[in-house]
């Protein structure tokens, strides 16, 4: 399951150192199945309800409609393990606290050196000395770490985490009304997925994942063997001294900042401002359910020595594609040639036409990492190479013509970190085998306490080629752009944060839709007041302007290139009404303009309650919103609470109403139960698939944990 496509998608002290819509109808019996729904397999979100962490996440993924539920499933995951055994702060590792996502990598990098001078914590007030650490990062952190002084659980034997340690078993059921997949699909309106993981003290993880979208046959025609997609992993790391990271089955991996490779998780330009910087560990157990970004095979990391670590991954994998034949221009008896011309990544196979692409390309990688690291930084040499078992050769355009075509493509690169006081120099350097050259660098820098400054330069040549990259870039095609991003964390006033951003960029060859080199650029601002834990309010305005091609009847001397430009304004309140409610409201407005066009305005509007009864099992979401937009382009995007380990954040557009409505049950201390509906009255749309009339989406999960 890829994107959201419902749419178009406390402490002990020690001693311490220094327009109007009509209301939906919502019938009494839908009420009541409501209810009934958590009676049977559902799950809880405890993270996802969390605000700041659901604030982190639609920072993350705001509008951007390349993310996958993949990325953001892991994300997820990955709080949770910290939730349920949290991080030790006087043993974690540069890469642990990276993996968290909840710093960035100055404040990491900080924490680091101040540990190594002063040794271990002594407790968690502590932190609060650490340069460019203040209480809502530290109250973030210390859901999912720790200041320990005890054992170190290392000490125990890997081998017993097999019998020992955490299981959990999670099955998820969903069907949408009316069903949204083409009427020729092989499958019903239902869709599955469940998973077995069994982890064991942040070293461990082994399990396995089996997934079926609607519209996709289940145990019958094309998937008479089960499920559409399976997946399995066994993920080791800190094993010993020389052994980091060991991961066998499907798995992640990144080099340096994405020019050669990135599968995970990496969030591009959001209010985070300052997390630009890719970085974590460089291979990681994949248990998602999207069935595209992951390796299938094995890879790991040794260190050869103090100063000397070695990544080596290999994956052998089939991919989807779209097949061609082509027959030879010398003589008709001659076997016709066969290659594919595009890739597939909706990880869909419901109808004939996706079942024929399904699995159609054998797809081999291997990639070699070896790193010299010091006290203050790294420098690592990568390189990475790719076969086909079919020449890939797609159409042929004036704005492609750079692209990769073949069976065979390699890239190398050179990658670094520096670290000196109050600043972080970092970035990569990559030469593709056609002789493409690609560059990121960038800086963080703190000159003050309550200030951190970020800046990322990229040189992305027109004619580099890689196929698994994913750096810190405007555009997803790595390649064809220039551009200077700089960031700003401003946090003068105790309670008032301060996000700012600007990225300007070109692109020197064409693209597609763009007849000539083009331009854009970007700017964000977003003012945060928390006045107290029970009370939060924040204003966000964001502004892009890009140039496509365009045509203007009425004015034709406006042929060519256009501006589009995409303006956003934001205005969100939390407040703790009480210890058991909680209400979030928020109301935004976009604009839209191309050049010699009228604007066009797109709003949004929502009101929702989290109820947490003290004491009580069961708690719930509920959420009524109304959306107004003139067309597509002024769409809006909203992140909204859904089961664990799923994300939703839908594009709005057309007019209409929405709401949902989510039921958590704590049976007991080894069963959770969740329950979810949606319901969208869509008055008027935009765009084909915004068909009008009401549609709905039940869901249901259970998770058991032993």
């Amino acid at each position: 399951m890829q994107t959201n496509t419902f749419f178009t998608q406390n402490l002990s002290s020690k001693k311490s150192r220094p327009r109007r819509l009509p209301l939906p109808h919502l019938p009494l019996t839908g009420l009541w199945l409501i209810w009934l729904a958590c009676l049977f397999p559902a799950c809880i979100a405890a993270q996802t309800e969390d605000p700041s962490t659901g604030e982190l996440l639609e920072n993350f993924f705001r509008d951007n409609e390349l993310a996958s539920e993949t990325d953001a499933q892991l994300f997820l995951e990955n709080l949770e393990n910290y939730r349920l055994r949290p991080l030790d702060l006087n043993r974690a590792t540069r890469a642990d606290l990276l993996e968290l996502r909840l710093l960035n990598d100055l404040q990491v990098e900080n924490f680091i050196a101040y540990r190594n001078l002063l040794g271990p914590l002594l407790n968690e007030y502590e932190l609060q000395a650490i340069p460019g650490w203040d209480l809502a990062d530290i109250r973030r952190i210390l859901t999912y770490a720790r200041v320990s002084t005890g054992l170190d659980t290392r000490n125990v034997r890997i081998m017993k985490g097999f019998v020992e340690g955490n299981n959990e078993f999670l099955m998820r059921w969903l069907r949408q009304s009316p069903p949204n997949y083409p009427r020729n699909a092989e499958g019903g309106p239902d869709g599955w997925a469940l998973r077995y993981r069994h982890t064991f003290d942040n070293r461990l993880r082994f399990g396995f994942t089996a997934e079926n979208d609607p519209g996709e046959a289940f145990f019958s025609g094309s998937n008479k063997h089960g499920f559409d997609f399976y997946s399995a992993h066994l993920f080791v790391q800190n094993l010993n001294e020389r052994f980091r990271a060991v991961a066998l089955g499907d798995y992640s991996a990144r080099f340096g900042q994405g020019l050669l490779l990135q599968t995970g998780f990496s969030p591009g330009k959001s209010a985070e401002t300052t997390a630009v910087m890719r970085g974590g560990r460089k291979i990681n157990a994949y248990s998602a359910f999207g069935e595209i970004y992951f390796f299938r095979g094995a890879a790991a990391t040794v260190a050869l020595g103090k100063n000397v670590e070695v990544t080596a991954l290999y994956s052998n994998r089939r991919r989807d594609g779209n097949i061609a034949q082509i027959q030879s221009d010398t003589t008709d008896f001659d076997a016709p040639e066969i290659l594919f011309t595009s890739i597939q990544t909706s990880g869909f196979h419901r109808t004939p036409a996706e079942i024929a692409d399904e699995k159609a390309i054998r797809e081999q990688v291997g990639g070699l990492s070896a790193a010299y690291l010091w006290k203050n930084g790294h420098i690592t040499a990568n390189g990475l190479w790719l076969h086909y078992d079919k020449p890939f050769n797609p159409a042929t355009s004036y704005y492609n013509q750079f692209v990769f075509r073949g069976q065979q493509l390699a890239g190398f690169s050179l990658d670094y970190n520096w670290r000196r006081r109050n600043w972080l120099l970092f970035g990569e350097t990559a030469r593709s085998d056609n002789g493409g050259l690609a560059s990121i660098n960038g800086l963080l820098l703190s000159p003050d306490r309550h200030v951190t400054l970020s800046l990322v330069q990229r040189h992305l040549g027109k004619d580099y080629q890689s196929v698994w990259a994913n750096p810190f870039a405007e555009t997803s095609n790595v390649a064809n752009e220039q551009g200077m991003y700089i960031g700003a964390d401003i946090r003068y006033i105790r309670r008032l944060q301060i996000n700012l951003y600007a990225d300007v960029w070109r692109h020197p060859w064409l693209r597609f839709g763009v007849s000539g080199p083009s331009q854009g650029r970007e700017f964000l601002a977003r003012v945060l007041w928390t006045k107290s834990r029970a009370f939060s309010v924040y204003a966000l305005w964001q502004s892009e302007t890009k140039e496509r091609d365009g045509f203007v009847a009425e004015q034709p001397n406006l042929r060519g290139l256009l501006e589009n430009r995409r303006d956003r304004f934001r205005l969100h309140v939390v407040s703790k009404v009480s210890p058991s409610v909680e209400l979030r409201s928020r109301v935004e407005w976009t604009g839209y303009q191309v050049q010699g066009y009228a604007r066009t305005w797109g709003f949004l509007a929502y009101q929702e309650a989290v109820v947490r009864p003290v004491g009580s099992p069961v708690h719930g979401t509920l959420r009524y919103a109304m959306f107004d937009t003139e067309d597509f382009n002024s769409r809006i995007f909203a992140f909204e609470n859904d089961l664990f380990s799923a994300i939703s954040i839908p594009a709005f557009s057309g007019r209409g109403t929405r709401m949902y409505f989510n039921l958590h049950w704590r049976v007991n201390d080894w069963l959770r139960l969740e329950g979810r509906y949606e319901r969208t009255n869509q008055v008027r749309g935009v765009t084909s698939s915004n068909i009008t009339g009401q549609r709905e989406v039940w869901k249901l999960q259970a998770r058991m944990r032993w």
